[in-house]
């Protein structure tokens, strides 16, 4: 039990850390004109579906019990990996 909660602590720090991206990458959209924003509609949609998704693993583990724990970190693990790089890679591709 200890051990997911640490995890889960953890999750919120590299959470609030993204957060800081996303703003970045937030206000890079807002200075874009109409076409750009339209350009990057799918990488954006990406980037919301990559969220969602952790945000789902998030809860799994949540209420997991311990035979669950190593397969739902494993999981949330990889969901976090797929969002940071959806968003690395949407902050590299604007302009």
């Amino acid at each position: 039990m200890q051990m997911k909660e640490a995890y889960l602590q953890r999750v919120v720090a590299e959470v609030e850390d993204l957060a800081g991206q996303v703003a970045v990458l937030k206000a890079r959209m807002a200075k874009q004109k109409v076409s750009v924003n339209l350009q990057f509609n799918w990488e954006l949609d990406y980037v919301r579906n990559r969220f969602a998704e952790f945000k789902r693993r998030v809860e799994e583990l949540e209420n997991a019990d311990d035979a669950q724990l190593d397969e739902a970190q494993q999981t949330c693990e990889l969901a976090w990996k797929d969002l940071e790089h959806a968003v690395d890679a949407l902050l590299t591709a604007l302009p």
